[in-house]
């Protein structure tokens, strides 16, 4: 078995740096246990670490995700939320992010539409990563859903695509590409090379069950309702954020997970981050 540890929508963005207990907590290579984020020292042996978004913006999410490989001595792989972009632009950051992660030897893995694979206490493990944002369909309504979301959602004014502002048009287009490189990668992944568990991490929802209070006109910014494409291939697990609701779901038989923390001071004062074993 495969022991994953996963957590989403840290938002360390709006935690202040701290020098405190953590700093003096070692991990299992006598490292520091990171000043921001949640309390990890507890966490028993891990074999993958994921987070699915909204960590940090910028290149700083990379920062904590490596020091959170250094400190559980496990591979850290994780996507990018829509927080990651803000004050960014996209065109520029997805490249940096890829080359920061390149600095960590290995330990972290930034997946855009890419694939990490593993191999785990014997064991083949194939990662499938994007953002995947939403096709705003949710309701039916996708030109109304796009015009709600581009008046209301913080996205579509700090972030920037090409030196413009980012669209709803332009997060339906990552979507689609998102969408359909999922379709043709997971089949192969399944059909290639003998026994792979395969896990997919998702920023966006790829249900409306896993809405929690994201409901009304918003809600197809934050899901689109995709999982049953996948039952013929299913993944093992899939893990997303965005919704801030945490959830340990069966849905169309295809265990679906999210641990999000929230915002400081308004999110999950109790958070634990997810574990499950594939």
């Amino acid at each position: 078995m495969i022991r994953v540890l996963y957590m989403s929508d840290l938002h360390l963005e709006m935690e202040r740096w701290r020098e405190d207990w953590r700093g003096l907590v070692s991990g299992r290579n006598g490292t520091r246990h990171p000043n921001r984020g949640p309390w990890l020292g507890r966490v028993s042996d891990v074999d993958l670490v994921i987070l699915a978004g909204d960590i940090h913006n910028g290149l700083r999410g990379v920062v904590y995700a490596d020091q959170v490989a250094r400190f559980l001595a496990a591979p850290v792989v994780m996507v990018a939320g829509n927080h990651e972009f803000y004050h960014h632009d996209i065109a520029t950051l997805l490249p940096a992010l890829r080359k920061a992660v390149l600095k960590t030897d290995g330990r972290v893995r930034f997946l855009q539409d890419d694939i990490a694979s593993f191999e785990i206490a014997g064991e083949r493990l194939n990662v499938l990563g994007c953002s995947l944002w939403t096709d705003y369909e949710l309701h039916g309504d996708a030109p109304a859903a796009m015009a709600y979301a581009g008046s209301v959602m913080n996205d579509h004014v700090f972030i920037k695509l090409n030196d413009i502002s980012f669209t709803p048009a332009d997060a339906l287009g990552f979507h689609q590409y998102s969408a359909s490189w999922l379709q043709r990668e997971l089949p192969g992944l399944e059909a290639a090379g003998g026994p792979v568990k395969t896990i997919v991490v998702t920023h966006h929802a790829p249900t409306a069950q896993a809405l929690g209070r994201r409901q009304g006109m918003i809600a197809p910014a934050y899901a689109s309702e995709m999982i049953g494409q996948f039952t013929a291939s299913p993944p093992a697990l899939w893990v997303h954020g965005h919704t801030h609701f945490t959830h340990d779901s069966v849905i169309n038989g295809i265990r679906v997970v999210s641990a999000p923390r929230g915002y400081v001071g308004g999110g999950n004062s109790g958070f634990k981050p997810g574990l499950v074993e594939i």
